[in-house]
């Protein structure tokens, strides 16, 4: 039987860029269940699943999107899918999107607490980045 590993990824040899910080230092970051562990240099590959030679490249922070408009002009589902896999690529790690009744977005109107459980449905599983909704309290 095989030994669990503490890392699922180890990625070696990256230049990390820090926020507050005017030096870019040379790490490795080790995930475990899609979670960052530890960022530091020299961590040991034994420890890791998986390894991958970052060959010097730049790791940044991730961005907070924080106003998205995913499911105004496609359905939400298919929205969501082509809005943040377009969102990750560019670095952004988690979106913050705008969802409102009436028209466009699902073009139902009502209660909110009617609305965003169909919202929350036709979402998960179809970011490919963290995410969050912010509603617009509107009336006539």
């Amino acid at each position: 039987m095989s030994e669990e590993k503490k890392y699922d990824l180890l990625i070696k040899n990256i230049q990390v860029v820090k926020p507050n910080s005017d030096e870019i230092e040379i790490s490795d970051i080790a995930i475990k269940d899609g979670v960052f562990k530890e960022i530091k240099p020299n961590i040991n590959t034994e420890e890791a699943k998986d390894v991958y030679d970052g060959n010097n490249k730049l790791a940044f922070p991730g961005l907070v999107d924080a106003h998205m408009h995913t499911g105004i002009y496609n359905p939400l589902n298919e929205d969501a899918i082509i809005e943040s896999r377009a969102a990750a690529m560019g670095g952004v790690t988690s979106s913050l999107n705008y969802m409102r009744t009436g028209g466009y977005y699902l073009n139902k109107g009502g209660p909110y607490k009617d609305f965003l459980p169909e919202v929350l449905e036709l979402s998960k599983n179809n970011f490919f980045v963290d995410y969050a909704y912010h509603v617009a309290p509107m009336d006539r």
